[in-house]
């Protein structure tokens, strides 16, 4: 078993992220995991990930506010408990255009697994 406190997770840099911030809370320099890591972003209004194509599967759950996600050519709005699987390749963009924080948690297939 391996326990990470919020005030532990490690930040990291996340490519095509811009006002983002993303900290691992699971997996790589956290802790070791066979396939996938976990992670906590929070994006405050106006915060962005992408455009850029998904790396790795993955699934993201959003903890809490709303999202707009741009995927595919399809645009959709995503709110509290709501969540959304990605292939590898997929084409996405996420933007927090409310007026509060929104936090979204992370699961990723881990580089050595894919």
């Amino acid at each position: 078993m391996h326990i990470t406190r919020r005030p532990d997770a490690v930040p990291y840099d996340a490519p095509f992220h811009t006002g983002v911030d993303t900290r691992r809370l699971q997996g790589m320099e956290v802790g070791a995991t066979e396939g996938f890591w976990m992670g906590l972003s929070v994006y405050p209004p106006g915060s962005t990930a992408g455009p850029s194509d998904i790396v790795g599967e993955s699934i993201y759950f959003v903890a809490s506010g709303e999202f707009v996600l741009r995927a595919n050519g399809q645009t959709e709005h995503l709110g509290q408990y709501d969540s959304v699987h990605f292939v590898k390749g997929d084409h996405r963009e996420l933007v927090n255009e409310s007026d509060s924080d929104a936090v979204l948690v992370v699961a990723i297939a881990n580089p050595k697994a894919v």
